[in-house]
C-alpha cells in the first residue's frame, strides 16, 4: 500500500521530470532554413531604394536560390549553402557572409564587395 509520503515523493519526482524537460533551441542552420525577403539593403551604411528587393531561399537540402531586381543581377542564382562551426558565417556558393543577427523571423547578413560593405536585413 502506498503511503501519503510515498505518493507525495512520486508526485514531486514526476513534476520535476516534466519541468526539467525543455525544448532544445534550434541550431543556426535550422533557423536559417527558410524563405527570406529583404526589408533593408545598405551599401556602406547608405540605404538602397525601397524598390530594391532580394529573395533568398535557403533549403534544408543545403541548396539556395537568390532572386533580385538589382540590374544586372536579375537572373536567379543558385548553389550550395552552409554555416561555419561557430554559427556566425553563412557560406553561399563559397562566398562568406557575416551573420550579424538572427532571431525569430529576422536576419541581418553582410558581405564585402569591392571594399564596400553590403548589409541586408531579411524577414521570413
Amino acid at each position: 500500500m502506498i503511503t501519503l509520503k510515498s505518493f507525495i515523493a512520486i508526485l514531486i519526482m514526476a513534476t520535476l521530470t516534466i519541468v526539467s524537460c525543455k525544448k532544445e533551441e534550434a541550431t543556426t542552420t535550422e533557423n536559417l532554413t527558410a524563405e527570406w525577403n529583404s526589408t533593408s539593403i545598405k551599401i556602406d551604411g547608405v540605404a538602397s531604394p525601397v524598390t530594391t528587393t532580394i529573395f533568398l531561399h535557403l533549403q534544408a537540402s543545403k541548396q539556395f536560390e537568390i532572386t533580385t531586381n538589382i540590374s544586372p543581377f536579375t537572373h536567379p542564382k543558385s548553389g550550395n549553402w552552409s554555416v561555419n562551426s561557430a554559427g556566425n558565417k553563412l557560406i553561399l556558393a563559397g562566398n562568406e557572409w557575416t551573420i550579424h543577427h538572427i532571431e525569430g523571423s529576422t536576419l541581418r547578413i553582410a558581405f564585402i564587395v569591392d571594399g564596400r560593405e553590403l548589409e541586408i536585413d531579411f524577414k521570413k
